[in-house]
């Protein structure tokens, strides 16, 4: 049985927030430093053999291993899986394939796939994860599929469907694999959002319904963190009054054997994330808080990347930074200011942030006034 609970954001005030060592922070404070890029040493996999990758959407690191260096999952939305990586210094190496789902779904994937969709475009092949998240809490990283209707053709595909647990060899060269569908009992079971899962995004701007209509604002995962026996999965969308939404299960509900649909308490988080923000990435700081990144919850809205801490269980959100846009050249050489997609911690005061749509991710440090 599925229980679900809705956690409001509340107000904490400077003295509570002193006593948590968080200090108030001014909204929308600026980063304090330009970007600083690393190299990436060789090119990340692309959707098919050769191609360039442009699509990285998310990205996870453990700690540091004896030589300095970081192993990381690093996922591209066009491709069926994931892919290692090794953050250094100044560096980002990528490294083997750290798993594939295939053309068909696995028969040991735990749970049971989605009954229905309202996807607009129909159903779709079974080939890319549309992977938007990856989480990191020992000894395991987490791959998640958006779990949202495609945003070009708006086509349901159960491959965007499934959460990974991946748990790494001594050397980061191949994982062992078990994934789940059961991250699609939570959503339906998270009042606030439930009535937006397996719907389009945003019109197909082709065939525009009669103007007032409002958005579709269909879910659409884009942020993983694992905190103690709870993974957050953060919403892109639905963003609904300025509120941006996180759902939170335990995690070994999800990847119980069998195929039984979950059976845990399923808990909604709102987040004052501001008018049409939606949730980026989530990642869990060496201290134990929660970064969270804001931005657009739809393409074209004028919503800045903005860093946030959150306070859990109320959601309050502190600002800690904006983060200045990295502008390159996408696929087609036509130049534009990439999507803020992941971010990665560095160490005190400092952020990595890797960007959809550029090359590689455009991987760049941030000097980041984390209280």
């Amino acid at each position: 049985m599925i229980r679900s609970k809705t956690t409001r954001p509340g107000r904490r005030t400077a003295l509570a927030l002193a006593a948590l060592g968080i200090a108030a922070a001014t909204p929308g404070r600026a980063a304090e430093t330009a970007p600083t890029p690393y190299t990436v040493t060789r090119d990340f996999d692309g959707e098919t053999t050769g191609d360039r990758a442009y699509d990285l959407s998310g990205m996870a690191c453990r700690p540091p291993d004896a030589d300095g260096t970081r192993l990381c999952v690093v996922v591209n939305d066009e491709n069926r899986g994931a892919q290692f990586a090794r953050l250094g210094e100044t560096t980002l190496t990528p490294g083997a394939t750290a798993y594939d789902l295939g053309t068909a779904p696995s028969p040991d994937i735990r749970g049971t796939p989605p009954a229905q969709y309202r996807c607009s475009g129909g159903d779709g092949k079974f080939n890319q994860l549309d992977g938007e998240a990856v989480a990191y809490a020992e000894p395991y990283f987490y791959v998640t599929g958006s779990h949202g209707c495609t945003r070009g053709e708006r086509k349901y595909k159960l491959s965007s469907m499934i959460l990974t647990r991946l748990r790494p060899n001594a050397d980061g060269t191949a994982a062992e694999t078990v994934s789940t569908y059961r991250l699609f009992d939570a959503l339906m079971a998270a009042g606030p959002v439930r009535d937006f899962v397996l719907r389009d995004l945003e019109f197909d701007w082709n065939a525009l319904p009669p103007e007032g209509t409002p958005q579709p604002n269909g879910l659409n995962i884009e942020g993983l963190a694992v905190i103690g026996d709870r993974l957050y999965a953060g919403l892109r969308a639905p963003s609904l009054g300025g509120k941006a939404f996180l759902v939170s299960v335990p995690v070994e509900a999800l990847f119980a054997d069998g195929k039984t649909a979950l059976s845990a308490e399923v808990t909604t988080i709102a987040l004052e994330a501001g008018p049409d923000a939606g949730i980026r990435d989530l990642t869990i700081l060496p201290d134990g808080r929660m970064l969270v990144l804001t931005g657009a919850s739809r393409n074209g809205l004028p919503v800045p990347y903005r860093l946030s801490l959150a306070d859990l269980p109320t959601g309050t959100l502190t600002p800690v930074a904006t983060i200045a846009p990295v502008r390159g050249e996408n696929e087609a050489g036509k130049r534009i200011d990439g999507k803020a997609e992941a971010v990665v911690p560095l160490g005190p005061g400092r952020v990595l942030v890797l960007f959809d749509s550029l090359r590689n991710g455009a991987p760049h440090a941030y000097a980041v006034p984390l209280p």
